[in-house]
């Protein structure tokens, strides 16, 4: 792999910066910070900071649009840079993972994820990476939408900073050792 795309997925604005449906976000602006990437390029539909890692160019991107629209700010990203779907990682919440657990996979239906969804539609594809990290289901399904654009409770958050502090060994585990490795070594684990 000479080159990964790592699109974290979340709402645009301040009112949104820490809800479930967030954890995406968190995780690439945590990999920025971690790492010191540039500041961020702030394009139509999308936020972008590139930088060398292991000799590898690694792009962060966060879709500026609203999450059930998340595709149109994945597909500019491809475009303007002629860019390989299959050499993006894309970071969400997951609803059928309990807090504590993540998966990384690809290819696969979107699993109800509007973000997902969006970009399957816009680049005609499911073949891409994805980072799922759980959120847990709300006690019923008329509450999903509520569930989703709400805090952690102060529990939760404590988990999820755990995660979030996990993102950069997944990803160096991803550059230097492969995929399966990452899958192999992050996807048993439970973070309590």
């Amino acid at each position: 792999m000479e080159t990964l795309a790592i699109v974290g997925l979340g709402n645009p604005g301040f009112e949104y910066s820490e809800t479930r449906h967030n954890v995406g976000f968190m995780v690439v602006d945590f990999l920025h910070s971690s790492f010191n990437f540039p500041k961020w390029t702030k394009k139509p539909s999308y936020d972008l900071s590139f930088k060398k890692i292991l000799g590898r160019d690694i792009y962060l991107v966060k879709p500026t649009t609203y999450m059930n629209l998340s595709g149109i700010g994945v597909k500019n990203f491809l475009t303007d840079y002629s860019f390989d779907l299959h050499n993006i990682l894309v970071v969400h919440d997951d609803l059928d993972l309990e807090v504590g657990r993540i998966r990384i996979k690809y290819d696969g239906k979107d699993g109800g994820h509007k973000g997902i969804r969006s970009i399957v539609i816009e680049t005609g594809s499911q073949e891409f990476y994805r980072l799922r990290i759980g959120i847990d289901k709300p006690s019923s399904k008329e509450e999903v939408v509520e569930y989703v654009l709400s805090n952690f409770t102060s529990q939760e958050k404590e988990v999820i900073d755990k995660i979030i502090k996990l993102s950069p060994n997944i990803l160096m585990t991803i550059l230097e050792e492969g995929w399966e490795k990452a899958q192999n070594l992050y996807n048993r684990k439970c973070i309590i």
